[in-house]
């Protein structure tokens, strides 16, 4: 691809509750000048209530469609839809696995006319899931190119995943680790068309807070995050239960999901009554207000649930000193001991070490507090990430 007038997102389910990070994508490409269309597979099946929803009156999504145009153009169009039927018969797994997949076709062809409506060159999607197979059947058609970014273990996004990206004309990958990943996984895929790239935070709204040298009031520590047990809320608790009484803090989760109760019942369980605070979920400029007023970040996941966690470059961009599990791509993220801590997954020991090591030095904690905020700076800054994506883009 040599120019990039026109392009689309495409993302599942979207607004989403993580989504916002997509948003800020959408609104620096829209920022340089470029036609950016928003395209989701369908509304999602939860209300979000981020400040950004209130713009999203012109996404298109592909699901309802209009069946009987979407029909007429595959009568219309039965080369194509005879290619999208060999691909469906060609992909590894059980009859049910191509039959599923058949079904994505009808989204394609609803994809391939909503792009050609608006002359759209190249769509850029954020999965390596189902959405990745609409690009795929649909740019089959000749229409577009597509590019594909990675934002976890290709495990979490279902299989043959070198149908869905051996034909996209460049991968992005959030991590270091995740890149070797492809390159395994696609053997034969160029390794110079698959780039590392992180998402990025608006660093010029989450601002440096301010740290006193004296810290005569509690230490407030800080969770963003899912409510789920792979991110890991149950090792900080009993980490936060081992520290010495003479510390006193108050933990604020953030977020929403299947574990509250559980967390709730851990709480008490553990002795942390009144030391812990269940706040839900907060739109982006309440978070950004709680990390004004936070010491200390915390994101303890395990297994294979994160890659470059946006919650923890939001913290370090608020000059937050962050406690983050070696998980993803996290090491490449931050520089433990210099402006932020890395922690063993499930490692109670560790967190615990990890705290200590900042609450009992209030001008160390500053010092990582304002490296995190250096490391946001040159790495981090949204704006930077989505003009790098635009040039990958337009020299694909």
């Amino acid at each position: 691809m040599h120019g990039a007038s026109n392009i689309a997102v495409l993302i599942p389910e979207f607004p989403g509750q993580t989504h916002i990070f997509f948003w800020r994508e959408i609104q620096a490409l829209r920022d340089s000048g470029q036609n950016a269309y928003i395209v989701s597979t369908r509304k999602p099946r939860e209300k979000n209530f981020h400040e950004f929803c209130e713009n999203l009156h012109d996404t298109f999504y592909l699901s309802p469609m209009p069946v009987l145009r979407v029909l007429g153009f595959c009568l219309g169009h039965l080369f194509w839809l005879m290619r999208a039927l060999a691909y469906c018969i060609r992909l590894k797994g059980s009859f049910r696995t191509r039959l599923r997949t058949c079904l994505f076709i009808p989204f394609a062809a609803n994809l391939i006319i909503y792009s050609k409506s608006k002359d759209i060159h190249h769509i850029h999607v954020h999965s390596s899931a189902d959405a990745a197979h609409v690009a795929a059947l649909a740019a089959l058609s000749g229409s577009f190119t597509y590019s594909v970014c990675i934002h976890g273990n290709l495990n979490q996004y279902g299989d043959n995943h070198q149908f869905k990206l051996q034909s996209a004309a460049c991968i992005i990958t959030v991590t270091k680790p995740l890149k070797a990943e492809v390159l395994a996984t696609i053997p034969d895929y160029p390794p110079e068309r698959v780039h590392v790239l992180p998402m990025g935070v608006d660093i010029s709204k989450f601002l440096p807070r301010s740290y006193s040298d004296r810290h005569d009031k509690p230490y407030i520590i800080t969770s963003v995050s899912r409510l789920a047990f792979v991110k890991g809320h149950t090792f900080a608790l009993r980490a936060l239960a081992e520290l010495p009484e003479d510390i006193e803090f108050r933990y604020q989760i953030v977020g929403d999901g299947e574990m509250r109760s559980k967390l709730e019942q851990e709480v008490e369980s553990l002795g942390l009554a009144g030391k812990v605070e269940f706040l839900g979920f907060r739109r982006e400029g309440e978070v950004y207000e709680i990390l004004q007023n936070t010491d200390v970040f915390m994101l303890t996941s395990f297994g294979f649930g994160e890659a470059a966690p946006v919650a923890i470059m939001e913290a370090m961009a608020c000059g937050v000193a962050p406690i983050c599990s070696i998980i993803g791509g996290t090491k490449d993220m931050i520089s433990d001991n210099h402006d932020g801590l890395l922690v063993q997954q499930k490692s109670v020991d560790d967190i615990k070490r990890a705290l200590l090591y900042l609450l009992q030095d209030p001008a160390r904690l500053k010092i990582i507090g304002k490296n995190a905020r250096d490391t946001a700076e040159k790495r981090f800054c949204h704006r930077s990430s989505a003009n790098t994506l635009l040039q990958h883009i337009i020299h694909c």
